[in-house]
Parts: C-alpha cells; sequence; structure tokens
C-alpha cells in the first residue's frame, strides 16, 4: 500500500534526518491523510457514457459519495480505487482511459473526509467498506450481472483488493502497488537521509492484509508497474508478483514507460488492460 501525498512525507523524511537516531513513523495517519482541499475540478463523463451521482450508505459505517459512469452498450463494470490523495471529481482524464481500453461501466467513489463521504478514516472501516459497498452497488443495480473487475492504483490497489477477497470478480487490476508496506515506505526516504532514519510500521496495520486480500480473490490479476516510479519500484512489483504467485494466484505483470499514476496514459498499458478485460469476461 502507499501514499499520494509523496511531497510531504519525502519532506518529513528530510526534517527527520536532522535528528539523531530519529524514528519514521507509517500510521493510518499515512494511509488516511485528512483535511486535504479539494481540486477546483468536476467529473465529466467519457463520450457516450451518463453519469449518476449518490450518497450510499454503508450499514454502521457512514456515507460513501459514489458516481457511475454507465456505458449503455456494456453489460462489464469495473470498479476503481484511486491512490490516497484522489477526489472522484479530478478523475475526467483517468475515467476517459478506462472507458477508451475497456468499454466499461466504471464507478468511482471517495475515500474518508471527501465528496461528502463519511466513513472513519481508519483501518477496521477500510477492510469493512468493500464488501458493504459492493452490496449497496448491486442493490442499486449499478453491478449487474455482467462481468465485474477491481482496479486499485496505488493505495487504492489495497482497497480493491480487499473489496475482491471474498470472490465474485472476474479480475484485479492493480498499478503501482505493492503488499511490502516497509519496503515501499522506505523508498520515499531521500538516499541521502536514509542512514539517519529508522522506518517503524504501527503493528496495527499488519490486520490488513493486502497480499492475502488478493490472493483470496480467486481471481486472473493484472499488475501494471511504470518504469520511473521512484515509490513503488518495478522491483517491488516484480516481488509482489512472486508473492502473489507463491499463493497460487494466476498473475500478469505489465512495465510500462512513465511516472508513478501515469500508467494508462501509455498505449502499451490501455491495450494490456484492455486484452485482460476481454480475456476474463467470463459472461
Amino acid at each position: 500500500m502507499i501514499f499520494a501525498n509523496r511531497r510531504m512525507l519525502i519532506a518529513a523524511a528530510f526534517a527527520a534526518a536532522m535528528l539523531p537516531g530519529c524514528t519514521a513513523v507509517i500510521d493510518q495517519s499515512s494511509f488516511f491523510p485528512q483535511n486535504m482541499p479539494p481540486p477546483a475540478l468536476t467529473l465529466a463523463p467519457p463520450p457516450g457514457y451518463l453519469l449518476s451521482d449518490a450518497m450510499l450508505d454503508l450499514p454502521d459505517l457512514g456515507v460513501i459519495h459514489a458516481v457511475r459512469l454507465d456505458n449503455p452498450a456494456s453489460e462489464t463494470a469495473i470498479v476503481y480505487s484511486g491512490g490516497n490523495g484522489n477526489f472522484v471529481s479530478a478523475m475526467t482524464e483517468r475515467a476517459a482511459a478506462l472507458a477508451a481500453a475497456t468499454g466499461a461501466d466504471i464507478i468511482l467513489y471517495d475515500y474518508p473526509g471527501r465528496g461528502g463521504t463519511t466513513l472513519p478514516a481508519t483501518i477496521d472501516a477500510s477492510i469493512a467498506t468493500g464488501p458493504l459497498l459492493l452490496r449497496e452497488l448491486r442493490r442499486r443495480r449499478w453491478i449487474g450481472t455482467g462481468p465485474l473487475f477491481a482496479y486499485g492504483l496505488s493505495f487504492g490497489g489495497s482497497q480493491a483488493a480487499a473489496m475482491a477477497r471474498e470472490g465474485g470478480f472476474d479480475g484485479l487490476i492493480l498499478e503501482g502497488t505493492a503488499a511490502d508496506i516497509a519496503s515501499v515506505g522506505r523508498n520515499f526516504i531521500p538516499a541521502l537521509a536514509k542512514p539517519f532514519v529508522r522506518l517503524r510500521v504501527d503493528p496495527q496495520l499488519s490486520r490488513f492484509d493486502f497480499l492475502g486480500y488478493a490472493a483470496s480473490a480467486g481471481a486472473p490479476i493484472l499488475l501494471i508497474a511504470s518504469r520511473a516510479d521512484d515509490v513503488v519500484r518495478p522491483r517491488n512489483m516484480r516481488d509482489f508478483a512472486g508473492q502473489l504467485r507463491g499463493r497460487g494466484a494466476e498473475v500478469a505483470l505489465v512495465t510500462v514507460p512513465g511516472a508513478p499514476g501515469t500508467a494508462l496514459r501509455e498505449a502499451e498499458a490501455r491495450a494490456a488492460l484492455g486484452r485482460f478485460v476481454a480475456a476474463h469476461s467470463r459472461r
């Protein structure tokens, strides 16, 4: 699992390096940054798509803001989980890329504190959200009987895996993400600071079993890595692929040019995504 607000974390690592024996801590607040200003943007649907916007009630958790981008010609759906700095309102470019690559319906949602979402910004709520959200999406018929995929970018990879852990998905797509929190966390620390900074992962985070959730989904997995990603580096994703295969998962790994979060700007990544969705649409 990784973080979108990397500039703040890098700055903190530099500050930490100024203090002898300083320890950088990764905890719940690292995964759920609060009080982020919303972008001055409005989500526009891809050409030919219809937009539905709703506040969904998840029992015992709160309300989540969700948007459905519906292609009337498609029965396939992709539930998309963005990085932890993501806002649905800023998703126009990525939604267009997903639509161009797959033609699928696209379902987006906002994390705690954004777009009116009132869910707690905690690991427990993060674990519980996926299955409850799926039930509500099915109740509203935003998800029907057609092929279903979960796509997660960066931190959203963990959320997509948690959503898919109970099965029922035809495929899981994970971009720029890995389950080794400590390894990815150390990638945030500038090379000059690494000798001076210890990294500690809050033991509470171990309850979120990203690797186990992805493997237990029982679905084929497409991993997409960007060569210039300096946080979740291609080697991190190769290691992730090996871990998943070790647990019996069917995994394909595609590495494309570009910086973090930009893979779908590459024709190679869009083509790989389109092939994956087409190959694993079982209905």
